[in-house]
């Protein structure tokens, strides 16, 4: 019963965050709110920002930009808490770099190519393969049954999606290079990012926001010098509205940036999977409002049927906790009660105060 207890008080102790924070509810709710917002958002506004600009890779690469000298700013101001660059951690940064620029880019082409809910069906079959990569790599238990069962419903509701999609029925997989290729890093990110934010002993998020933002222009820049962005800017005829979805579009990468960072800080990789496909219903209300060319009611309900499923998912815990939790008490044998006592019940003496 004292291990039991012990076990109980360990699994009940709120875990240690990077900065020496503890998991508050509140906090955490609060950023998952903010993420939630962010993301929602991005995907319309990044959409109306290529629409009226034409250049997929500027808008990226400003959008880096402007977040990495605004949290540099913050942080010579002391607003907010950065590391310095310092080697030894901007080398696991540059790994996570890579696969970020070419997934928000493959995004970006993604977006000039496909409907919204193409995106949001992709992202919503990602918790399969990151739920594999938490396990392997992150300690995490495997998923429940019912939350295996989420995982089947949101294939089956990504499947019946496409079968309804016309340029899939059309031109077959090619209609989706670029969906699986931003899909593909995508899940890499979700993995590698739990690692960064957890393991490398960062400061704050805000540390993760600086790197990745800062060491993101470089390989950005060369992909907008190698496409067609600078002549595609040559032939932009430049808006307030434009210029208006720019602005806004910069500011969301800064929210979601530091948002993003902050919530996989504090949840498993597979959990910030799933709250990323849940919160794009409200993406998917916006889209029907805002554009014509959305998907038909059959795919609309495909895409439901993902987000139902992502609502059964719980997150698995550290499998040291799941193997405290399951832990079988020691067997007794029952002894035979006589009279209201327990005959031959063998009674270990109790030592207090110079007393049995």
């Amino acid at each position: 019963h004292r291990a039991t207890a012990a076990a109980a008080r360990t699994l009940a102790r709120p875990s240690p965050l990077p900065g020496g924070m503890l998991n508050a509810p509140l906090s955490t709710a609060i950023v998952v709110a903010v993420y939630c917002a962010c993301s929602a958002l991005m995907l319309i506004v990044n959409k109306l920002a290529v629409h009226h600009i034409g250049a997929p890779a500027f808008v990226t690469w400003l959008q880096f930009a402007s977040t990495a000298v605004a949290v540099r700013l913050a942080s010579t101001a002391g607003w907010v808490e950065t590391d310095a660059f310092e080697w030894c951690k901007l080398k696991h940064f540059a790994v996570y770099v890579l696969a970020f620029s070419g997934g928000t880019w493959s995004n970006m082409h993604v977006l000039m190519t496909a409907n919204v809910e193409t995106v949001i069906v992709f992202r919503a079959c990602a918790p399969l393969a990151v739920s594999v990569f938490d396990y392997a790599f992150h300690k995490r238990a495997l998923p429940s049954a019912r939350s295996c069962a989420g995982m089947l419903v949101i294939v089956a509701g990504a499947l019946g999606y496409v079968s309804t999609d016309n340029r899939f029925l059309a031109d077959g997989l090619a209609a989706y290079f670029w969906v699986l290729v931003w899909w593909g890093l995508l899940v890499f990110q979700l993995t590698y990012g739990k690692h960064l934010v957890s393991n490398l002993g960062i400061k704050s998020a805000w540390s993760a926001v600086l790197y990745t933002n800062t060491l993101s222009l470089l390989p950005t820049l060369l992909i907008g010098v190698l496409g067609q962005d600078l002549q595609l800017l040559r032939e932009v005829t430049w808006s307030g509205v434009g210029l208006c979805w720019l602005s806004a579009s910069c500011v969301l990468g800064l929210g979601i940036s530091w948002a993003g960072f902050k919530c996989q800080s504090l949840l498993a990789a597979t959990t910030y999977t799933v709250i990323g496909v849940l919160n794009k219903m409200l993406t998917v209300l916006l889209n029907t409002l805002m554009w014509e060319h959305h998907a038909s009611a059959m795919g609309i309900a495909s895409l439901a049927a993902c987000l139902a499923g992502g609502a059964l998912y719980r997150q698995a815990p550290l499998r040291k906790e799941a193997e405290a939790r399951y832990e079988p008490l020691p067997q007794q044998e029952a002894t035979p009660v006589r009279g209201g006592r327990v005959a031959n019940a063998q009674c270990s003496p109790i030592r207090k105060e110079g007393h049995v």
